[in-house]
């Protein structure tokens, strides 16, 4: 990472909605593994007919996948943070495109409205979750190129 976003990086630390990690590649491949099977069980709810239930799931594919890519850069969120933190961190990865972050906190939205009551329920499509399975497959290909 450049000079600047590394200091915005260190910056979210600071303020504990993140917290450095020692990258360890056995933990990595454990966690690719978890993504990998996540993904297949978006495929199973939607052989299934359950578009909200692969939503979730797909939402839950790129939150892990994200994860896992701050990890290969020595950092993961904390409570604190949480899944806005993660956006905000991979904003800062000149590798991550500006339309996956904002894509990302759109199905972040979206999945708030499912989960919790208070929101209005947003409709969620087939495109919705294919979309979803982008990103992941996307977050994992920047992960495992760094960690290669």
């Amino acid at each position: 990472m450049q000079n600047n976003q590394h200091e915005e990086l260190q910056a979210l630390v600071k303020a504990g909605k993140l917290e450095h990690v020692p990258v360890d590649r056995g933990f990595f491949a454990e966690q690719f593994e978890s993504c990998a099977q996540i993904k297949i069980d978006v495929q199973a709810l939607l052989e299934n007919g359950s578009i909200q239930g692969a939503f979730l799931v797909g939402y839950t594919y790129i939150r892990k996948s994200a994860t896992l890519l701050l990890y290969c850069r020595g950092v993961r969120p904390t409570a604190r943070g949480g899944h806005r933190v993660i956006i905000d961190a991979l904003g800062l990865d000149p590798q991550v495109p500006k339309e996956l972050t904002e894509n990302f906190d759109e199905f972040r939205m979206k999945r708030n409205s499912i989960e919790y009551p208070d929101f209005a329920i947003q409709e969620v499509d087939l495109a919705s979750v294919e979309r979803c399975v982008e990103i992941g497959d996307q977050l994992l290909a920047i992960a495992q190129g760094i960690s290669s």
